[in-house]
């Protein structure tokens, strides 16, 4: 009862958030601002500040390795159509997505090639979460006169339940195509993510991207976006896992009678969701331990990747006879927020999009140092692997080997990675 009770307030709590408003991403504002989406893959840089006294300001200076960094803009492809058919043909197997039609040899047309329409996209978000027998079963009330019959027991159900309002008093434009960041965003919210602070709405894609719903196809300048993306989209959501619950989308799925286990594994959908279960291929939910480390009084309250990766880099200065970093809590909430922001607004870099330089957020926290460094990264899924990738490029071991380095701060946010040293 329990677990039912928290499915359906998930499922309540993202169809608010999902279709309310006079579009898909009415809070963040009607205009969509451009973007480019970035390959996540072992993308890795660092930024060394040398600074010749804490109160040379116009004297500070951030060099970059150019050459370690890889940051490819990727613009959409178009879906592979064996793939596309695929993912259709195991969502339908499950009772999640229907066709359009009936082809001459009897299966389902899905019409894969065709853009997906508003009131598709929210009939498709409705059936992934399990909330299909809800909306069909009940009696709706629509004050829009733009509503397809198949359409109006899903808008029904969402707007008997204040939860949308559409575009005007009457209009609620389910006609027009659903682009790959409004989708994205549909999935990321049923997911538990919020947009605005784990994610920005007009370039999902980057969240996206690094949990593995996307593969770095979709982009703001994204020239088609079709049915079978919507399919391979939300076949892939399966397996990711809630960002506060940690369970997969198909176990809740199976949890709350919407199909079986066996219809799970039978569409090869359950053996992927375990997979990503006991790899970590999706992100851990930021929670805190309890209580610090015997004799480590400052690990009270910090994630456990942050301090894993504190303890390897120690580990390679050692290994190199330097002597050990401090942990330094500020230099930590420094790469925290940095971490955060650049999931946040889409963007991989240094110097962030208000033009402040690794120092320069230092100093605004109130740090004091005649050395600083920083190195970022993104996409590498542990502790020990984005150590090594630093340890890797001889700038960034440098920069972790610095003799003038006497403390550091970590800070880890979905996946990206910030390190800040001081001395």
């Amino acid at each position: 009862m329990k677990k039912s009770l928290f499915f359906t307030s998930l499922v309540i709590v993202f169809l608010l958030a999902l279709i309310s408003g006079t579009a898909f991403a009415a809070t963040e504002g009607a205009d969509r601002a451009q973007g480019v989406s970035k390959a996540i893959s072992a993308t890795y840089e660092s930024d060394t500040t040398d600074v010749a006294n804490t109160k040379a300001v116009a004297g500070a200076k951030d060099t970059a390795d150019p050459t370690d960094a890889t940051d490819t803009t990727y613009a959409a492809i178009a879906t592979d159509a064996e793939s596309a058919s695929d993912a259709a043909a195991r969502l339908n197997a499950l009772g999640l997505l229907r066709g359009v039609g009936t082809k001459a040899d009897g299966s389902p047309d899905f019409a894969l090639e065709r853009a997906p329409s508003r009131a598709e996209a929210v009939t498709m978000v409705v059936r992934l979460v399990g909330m299909e027998e809800a909306a069909l079963c009940g009696n709706w009330a629509l004050p829009f006169t733009d509503v397809p019959d198949w359409a109006k027991h899903y808008i029904g159900y969402a707007y008997s339940s204040a939860l949308v309002f559409g575009v005007g008093d009457e209009t609620f434009d389910g006609g027009s195509a659903v682009t790959p960041s409004e989708y994205i965003t549909l999935i990321l919210r049923a997911l538990g993510y919020t947009s605005g602070t784990d994610f920005e709405w007009d370039k999902a894609w980057v969240l996206s991207d690094v949990i593995g719903i996307t593969d770095g196809r979709y982009s703001s300048s994204a020239a088609e976006f079709r049915r079978g993306d919507v399919a391979e989209i939300s076949l892939n959501a399966l397996s990711a896992r809630h960002k506060d619950s940690q369970e997969t989308l198909c176990s809740m799925l199976i949890e709350a009678g919407v199909f079986t286990e066996d219809a799970a594994k039978n569409a090869g959908v359950q053996e992927t969701a375990e997979a990503a279960e006991t790899a970590g291929t999706t992100i851990p939910a930021h929670e805190l331990p309890l209580s610090a480390e015997p004799g480590r009084a400052w690990t009270q309250g910090v994630h456990e990747f942050e301090i894993k990766v504190f303890d390897l880099i120690n580990q390679e200065r050692e290994k190199y006879g330097y002597s050990p970093l401090v942990w330094d809590s500020a230099l930590a909430d420094v790469a925290r927020a940095h971490s955060a922001d650049m999931l946040r607004r889409g963007f991989f870099d240094h110097i962030n999009p208000d033009g402040q330089r690794p120092a320069e957020r230092k100093w605004a926290a109130g740090i004091t140092f005649k050395f600083s460094a920083e190195s970022i990264a993104r996409g590498h899924r542990s502790p020990e692997e984005v150590v090594n990738a630093w340890m890797g490029s001889p700038t960034h071991r440098n920069t972790i080997l610095s003799d003038m380095a006497v403390s550091m701060g970590v800070g880890f946010h979905n996946y990206y990675w910030t390190v800040n040293l001081t001395g």
